[in-house]
């Protein structure tokens, strides 16, 4: 009987627990934990996922340094202009005739739309004449003006190619901030440069008082002209 008693107290005991459910502290202590884990987690991934994009990015820049290497290998020893000349149209990759801007130069060693896409960019070029002068990487303009011999470069492994860039004609960069042409520091407050030896590194970007990104120069170990002097 005494046993009988004991077991029946018990279960009776286990049903009460079992039917008490959580009280107001434990639950605002239990989000309260969620919420802490996920301000610790949350910028970890977003670093992680942000480090994928840069190194896919670094990926289609060296492809594309190939894609330049090839060119002038193949017009003896000559960088492909960065835009167009006057009168000059040639065949895009969706079939349509359109000015020579540098990336349809390129594309025929590169036979891929998707390499001129970065990753961390929402500029996409569809392989058309519209958007070639807006996506998601940018030619350095002093050097590719005209169409420089690649022997004349002084500081190959130094002087700027293409790079990250942003604006409305993102197709180039410039050294001095302009609205529409600036290198872009969107991977972790920094942006992938490729150089004309053809290696592509990744380099911190600052910004200005006004918020505007500041272009590596010199100093920086980055030039922009041909002969070495800037």
């Amino acid at each position: 009987m005494l046993h009988k008693a004991k077991k029946k107290r018990l279960e009776a005991e286990f049903k009460i627990r079992r039917g008490r459910g959580f009280t107001l502290i434990e639950l605002l202590v239990v989000i309260a934990i969620i919420s802490i884990l996920a301000a610790v987690l949350f910028p970890v991934f977003a670093r992680a996922r942000e480090n994928a994009r840069r190194a896919s990015c670094m990926s289609n820049l060296k492809q594309i340094g190939l894609g330049f290497l090839m060119y002038a290998q193949d017009y003896d020893g000559v960088f492909p202009k960065i835009g167009y000349d006057v009168g000059v149209v040639v065949p895009y990759p969706n079939g349509d005739d359109g000015p020579a801007y540098w990336p349809v130069r390129i594309y025929p060693y590169t036979k891929s739309v998707q390499v001129f896409d970065c990753p961390s960019s929402s500029k996409v070029w569809g392989g058309d004449a519209n958007s070639a002068y807006s996506i998601g990487y940018g030619a350095n303009d002093y050097l590719l003006w005209n169409n420089p011999q690649q022997d004349s470069v002084d500081k190959p492994s130094q002087t700027l190619l293409i790079a990250d860039s942003d604006g409305s004609l993102s197709y180039s960069v410039e050294i001095a901030w302009d609205p529409n042409r600036w290198i872009a520091d969107r991977h972790l407050n920094g942006a992938n440069l490729l150089f004309c030896d053809g290696h592509v590194k990744w380099k911190k970007i600052a910004r200005d008082a006004s918020d505007h990104t500041i272009h590596p120069t010199k100093n920086d170990g980055v030039y922009y002209l041909a002969d070495g002097t800037s």
